[in-house]
């Protein structure tokens, strides 16, 4: 049974949400997550038309969004002390304790650190529950890869964290 095409209008509606949400986490900024989404997007549109029916439009999606990320983290020459501004709503829990807000603030400097192919590789698995076939589809790699993106992401973390 074939499925009637979709529009670019109901995948804008339908994957933007978890779009912004994966880049807020992969460039650790709102206002820089909003405008390489609205990028994407607009790269996402012009290229509409060479969408293969069938094609897996969410993976398709999110490589054009991670390589607009990538491109952005690139064009940013920012020292790593602007990861002590993380806005504490993107983070997994809010806290009152200054304990635990420090600590979230060294998850978020050290996933911050994390090379930006480990970083999306991670977000993808952790946050957007992706397949390894489906990061290795938007990383642009094999699946042995983008496996080993998120386990190297895994390791650093838990490295930087234990010190």
């Amino acid at each position: 049974m074939a499925h009637a095409p979709v529009s670019f209008d109901q995948l804008v509606e339908r994957y933007r949400p978890e779009l912004l949400a994966y880049l807020a986490r992969l460039l650790g900024d709102a206002h820089d997550a909003e405008d390489a989404c609205q990028d994407a997007l607009l790269r996402a549109y012009r290229a509409f038309g060479r969408l293969r029916p069938g094609s897996n439009a969410r993976a398709w999606l999110y490589k054009i969004a991670t390589r607009t990320a990538f491109n952005a983290l690139k064009g940013r020459q920012r020292a790593a002390a602007r990861t002590a501004d993380v806005d504490m709503d993107t983070l997994p829990a809010r806290s009152d304790s200054l304990d635990q807000r420090e600590e979230l603030r060294a998850i978020a400097r050290a996933v911050e650190a994390l090379p930006p192919k480990q970083r999306a590789a991670l977000m993808l698995r952790q946050f957007h529950g992706m397949s390894y076939a489906e990061i290795a589809a938007t990383l642009e790699c094999s699946q042995d890869a983008a496996r080993a993106n998120v386990y190297q992401a895994i390791k650093r973390l838990r490295e930087a964290l234990s010190e």
